[in-house]
């Protein structure tokens, strides 16, 4: 006690210490053991493996303190955002690398065993690639064209003159069913202004249409309901929705798209008009009447791949909907392009595998194939690699359309090449023979002569909206970004899809 005494004297001038420096300096002299023993705390041990409590930092130091540390983490950005671009480069080809090595391996293993027919890929982005099923010797001559240091071949080379490839219109009129689901579904997709890869109707038995297409984010838009603008078309019957959709078009409504895909559009929307639109259908729509006075359904439930969105193809999701494959097989199913790779086996294989008459069983079925994409929306749960020999059974080539504009110009000149496209499946192009169509296309030229005169307004799509390519390089197929990175559907996805 007499030492603890002299430590509080020791400030100077005869002043105290505050107890607690005393406290402290005192430890320093005489142990911990001693300043317990002082306090009456004897049979208690120090423990000097604690760390000493921090003094608790006061609200202006706080912020300095993490104002320093913003500076630090702004500073840091900036420095790093050139190496950031180049990380980020790098990763991008990367995975390009990757996906060029997947399309080569799938190629390969697609190939084994084949002689009179080829796969080729046509492209390849970091969201995904394409390959077409052709001709041996128009596979040859791509390659030959395309040399080593190439990539990929040329579309143009693979179908240009390749008539065993190429679809030319054909008349639905023995299945007006089928003719009517590709005029809603391109109707769907004026009233989507376009913004999709693809749009699909089917129609089973319980007569009702049902509604998809790529995009997830469309799913809102096929019946829309928006209270700021009081739209409300969630009781409305597909005939009540087709009307409103007509009505917009005869208004001048615009919608982004390929010029082939516009002109088929048109056409379409001039179809449902005349056909669909009337007090009593014909005779030969009749049988349509109460699925087209009933209200649609919009068959687009959200796919994914982890935690990432896929935009599954419009025809699977349909299939996925109903989740009962007989009904799927034994109902119809259009949309604006044939069936891809992949949609084909998924959709159908299985059941054709096994069925080598499904074609007496199902003519509504798809009989032909586009081409094979590569992208994630459309590879969602299958496997090419594993399914390949399955694949070169079932489809013996992809196949690309001869627009109907195209087609006459084929029969005025035989030798013309006609421009193609597999943005639209042809399947479905005409329902006329060749003698109404030729009275139909006087029509036209009677109505654009009209116009030209003032007589009569009449909508047409632009003339420099006719041409489908922009040079030699491109004729005859209109590339586009479909699937986002892939429609290039996207992705897009993938937006590529066709």
């Amino acid at each position: 006690m007499a030492e603890f005494g002299q430590v509080r004297t020791r400030a100077g001038n005869g002043s105290l210490l505050p107890p607690l420096q005393a406290m402290m300096q005192l430890q320093r002299s005489l142990g911990n053991q001693a300043v317990l023993q002082l306090m009456g705390k004897k049979d208690e041990e120090s423990d000097t493996r604690r760390p000493a409590t921090k003094r608790k930092k006061s609200k202006d130091e706080d912020d300095s303190e993490q104002k320093k540390k913003k500076k630090k983490v702004i500073k840091s950005k900036k420095l790093s955002e050139e190496e950031r671009r180049e990380q980020k480069s790098a990763a991008s080809k990367r995975r390009l690398g990757q996906k060029k090595a997947s399309i080569k391996r799938v190629k390969a293993r697609l190939n084994q065993g084949l002689t009179g027919s080829k796969w080729e890929n046509s492209n390849v982005s970091l969201a995904a690639g394409e390959l077409h099923k052709v001709p041996v010797k128009f596979a040859d001559t791509a390659e030959k064209n395309a040399g080593s240091h190439q990539e990929h071949v040329s579309v143009n080379d693979l179908y240009n003159n390749n008539a065993e490839s190429l679809i030319p219109p054909k008349s639905y009129e023995n299945n007006r069913t089928d003719q009517v689901l590709r005029w809603i579904s391109s109707a769907f997709y004026f009233k989507l202004k376009g913004n999709t890869q693809e749009v699909q109707a089917g129609l089973f038995d319980d007569n009702r249409f049902y509604l998809a297409a790529n995009e997830n984010r469309n799913k809102a838009h096929f019946v829309r309901k928006n209270k700021k603008k009081k739209v409300d078309e969630t009781g409305l019957s597909t005939k009540e929705l087709l009307e409103n959709i007509v009505q917009e078009y005869d208004k001048g409504g615009k919608f982004s798209g390929k010029p082939e895909v516009k002109e088929r559009v048109v056409r379409h929307l001039e179809k449902i008009k005349a056909r669909l639109l009337q007090d009593e259908l014909s005779e030969e729509y009749a049988h349509l009447s109460d699925a087209l006075d009933a209200k649609p359904i919009v068959a687009m439930v959200a796919e994914k791949q982890g935690k990432k969105n896929v935009d599954l193809h419009a025809e699977r999701r349909i299939k996925k909907y109903l989740n009962d494959d007989e009904k799927f097989r034994a109902g119809h199913v259009k949309g604006l392009k044939r069936p891809c790779l992949v949609c084909m086996m998924n959709n159908y294989g299985e059941y054709k595998a096994g069925n080598e008459d499904w074609m007496d069983k199902c003519p509504h079925i798809p009989e032909r194939s586009g081409p094979g994409w590569l992208s994630e929306a459309a590879t969602h749960e299958y496997d090419i690699e594993a399914n390949a020999d399955m694949i070169n059974r079932l489809i013996p080539r992809t196949y690309a359309s001869i627009p109907k504009s195209e087609k006459e110009k084929m029969d005025e000149n035989p030798k013309y090449v006609p421009k193609f496209s597999y943005n639209i499946d042809t399947d479905s192009e005409s329902d006329v023979d060749e003698s109404e169509f030729e009275d139909e296309m006087d029509k036209e030229d009677e109505d654009e002569r009209r116009a030209a005169a003032g007589e009569e307004e009449v909508l047409l799509v632009e003339e420099d909206e006719q041409i489908f390519f922009m040079d030699d390089e491109r004729q005859g197929f209109a590339m586009g970004e479909e699937e986002e990175g892939f429609l290039a559907d996207d992705e897009e996805e993938d937006d590529m899809r066709f």
